[in-house]
């Protein structure tokens, strides 16, 4: 076969058409980056949601802060504890007791009830539901829950010491002192049991047992704010020792710094007639609680005795309407005289107040002088 050595194969013409499958890739990426598809984009790194602390935590802080006089601390945690688990009776009798502390009888009756309803069965429900009770001045209930307590749990110091505190108020002396005796037999170190005898000695009129139990119960407690005030009440009342009184005052308020420590340390120095010191004490107590009614009444007092009549008035007013049926008389008279002595003289809010102490004692003399300043006749006596 002839073969043509001359022959030579065609070469391929190269053109930029070849390239277009990359001009196809370039026309993605460009319309990619310019959409910027959110699964492009960077993304900032979910965060991952912190856990809920359960209630046994908050229990453990509130246990912990009380047990360094943290009230304010251990409430706030108690009562979060209770949010959380509506049923945990341990934060519901806490807190039943710490309001009794403070003297709100009302509340602490709320959560004793709340917690003798979801354990009745558990004699500490039960006996702190008791205990609230007779803070409320219902010594039948008391009683009744007080000895469920005791069935179901004899001899327990705290039940007896509770007993003995209703019987107490009852006026059952020999049952009441039984009942106390008892509870210390059991446990020598028992606070409420000392504390009740206390009590129990105090309305006796035998201030020598009474300040020396109360000051057992104070060793045994020392950061119990209400055994100070209780203290210095004694002291007071029962011993004229005005020095020992304010000296008690005072521990409460290192222990806790509350409107309750301070306005019994204001009233203490207004009694001795320190009333510059007293106000500068009870304003702080309204500070932290412009609501809380003892301080306002004995700010009012205290700015009346220094002739402060401007804003003795508005304080001793709005104290007595917090107060209600707790305002004392001197309350209500003297916020009327405050408002006739102040500039200028105001006898149309002065004359109800005068009007209302003297629903409490028709001869109480302040008032009716200063409705004779005002022009208005005395009401008949009956």
């Amino acid at each position: 076969m002839y073969l043509d050595r001359t022959y030579r194969p065609r070469r391929r013409r190269w053109s930029w058409l070849n390239l277009w499958p990359l001009y196809l890739l370039a026309v993605i990426a460009i319309i990619l980056y310019e959409q910027q598809p959110a699964w492009l984009a960077p993304q900032e790194p979910t965060p991952t949601p912190i856990p809920t602390r359960p209630a046994i935590a908050f229990i453990a802080d509130a246990t912990r802060a009380r047990a360094v006089g943290d009230y304010n601390v251990a409430m706030a945690a108690f009562e979060q504890a209770a949010i959380l688990e509506p049923d945990n009776v341990e934060a519901l009798m806490a807190l039943s007791e710490i309001e009794l502390m403070l003297d709100n009888a009302p509340s602490s009756l709320d959560y004793a009830q709340r917690a003798a309803n979801v354990a009745p069965q558990n004699p500490r429900a039960l006996v702190t539901l008791a205990r609230a009770f007779n803070w409320n001045d219902d010594n039948e209930s008391a009683l009744s829950y007080a000895l469920d307590a005791l069935e179901l749990l004899p001899e327990d110091a705290t039940t007896l010491a509770v007993i003995g505190e209703i019987y107490t108020d009852e006026g059952l002396w020999t049952t009441a002192e039984n009942y106390l005796m008892q509870a210390l037999e059991k446990e020598p170190r028992n606070i409420l049991a000392l504390r009740n005898l206390a009590y129990f000695y105090e309305l006796r009129r035998d201030y020598d047992e009474a300040i020396g139990y109360m000051e057992q119960a104070i060793d045994a407690a020392p950061l119990r704010f209400d055994f100070h005030i209780q203290l210095g009440r004694m002291y007071r009342v029962g011993k004229l020792n005005y020095e020992k009184a304010n000296e008690a005052y005072a521990a409460a308020v290192r222990v806790y710094e509350s409107p309750m420590t301070l306005t019994a340390q204001g009233d203490g120095l207004y009694f001795i007639g320190d009333h510059l010191q007293a106000v500068r004490v009870l304003r702080k107590a309204v500070e932290i609680d412009p609501d809380y009614g003892p301080a306002l009444a004995t700010l009012g007092m205290a700015l009346y005795a220094r002739r402060n009549y401007e804003d003795a008035a508005p304080n001793l007013e709005k104290g007595v309407r917090l107060l209600g049926d707790r305002a004392r008389i001197e309350h209500l008279y003297t916020a009327g005289l405050a408002y006739i002595n102040q500039e200028p003289r105001d006898c149309e809010r002065a004359i109800p107040l005068l009007l209302k102490s003297l629903e409490i004692d028709q001869s109480a003399r302040p008032a009716l002088q200063g409705l004779a300043t005002c022009g208005v006749s005395a009401p008949d006596v009956d």
